[in-house]
């Protein structure tokens, strides 16, 4: 079991890939937005076959942290390593990880991180990744998924609603909390039974672009804050 991030680098990945190659256990990432009850409706509601085009939008607003907070240690990388990923993992695994085809990255003066992603099935992902707002019940998100008429909104990991031209398909609301008791629930009870675990696939899809953005952010950093990258 790998806790996010899976790997913070390009050679930490290549090593992870061929970890899992040579082993003959099963792998598991734990990114619990896989593990929610939501995704079940969605892929219903949004009336896609399995690998099928779902476009995602998400504005994800993150608990500033204190200077001294691992996640801002050099190694720890850019906030899209250390918890953007989660939303790109979900865009990927609700498209099953159809490889990518194209990704843009910006950077605000502001420090508000811009991303969009197009798969090769066709899916279309943005993300609007900041730490400026108001933080009283801390971190928050917003998600919209949309397939031909349909539209799901998820707030929060909580709050749900799928409608389309005609209607309300379907609202749910669940603790955000369960999404990561079913995801241990999950795993221990798939290696109690060795079974396998995730796919390369997954692992090299997802975490690949989420290191090919880090990259993307980087470069930035050094163009437009030069002095940034000297401290």
């Amino acid at each position: 079991m790998v806790e996010k991030p899976i790997a913070v680098d390009h050679a930490q990945l290549d090593a992870l890939i061929d970890a899992v190659q040579s082993a003959d256990r099963g792998y598991f990432g734990c990114f619990h937005k896989r593990y929610s009850a939501l995704n079940d409706f969605a892929l219903n509601d949004l009336r896609q076959p399995p690998g099928g085009a779902i476009d995602y939008h998400c504005i994800v607003y993150e608990v500033p942290l204190p200077d001294l907070h691992w996640y801002r240690w050099p190694n720890s990388k850019s906030r899209l390593v250390s918890n953007g990923c989660h939303w790109i993992d979900h865009f990927l695994y609700m498209n099953g990880f159809s490889e990518v085809a194209s990704y843009r990255l910006e950077r605000s003066p502001s420090d508000v991180v811009n991303c969009s992603i197009t798969l090769e099935n066709g899916a279309y992902f943005t993300m609007v990744l900041t730490d400026k707002g108001g933080e009283r019940i801390g971190l928050q998100d917003y998600v919209e998924m949309r397939s031909g008429d349909v539209t799901v909104k998820i707030v929060n990991n909580a709050s749900y609603v799928a409608e389309d031209c005609d209607r309300v398909i379907r609202r749910r609301r669940i603790n955000k909390i369960l999404p990561y008791k079913q995801m241990y629930r999950t795993i221990a009870h798939r290696i109690a039974n060795d079974e396998g675990g995730d796919t390369v696939q997954s692992i090299q899809v997802s975490t690949k672009l989420v290191l090919d953005l880090e990259d993307e952010l980087k470069r930035l950093s050094a163009e437009f804050w030069p002095l940034e990258e000297r401290e």
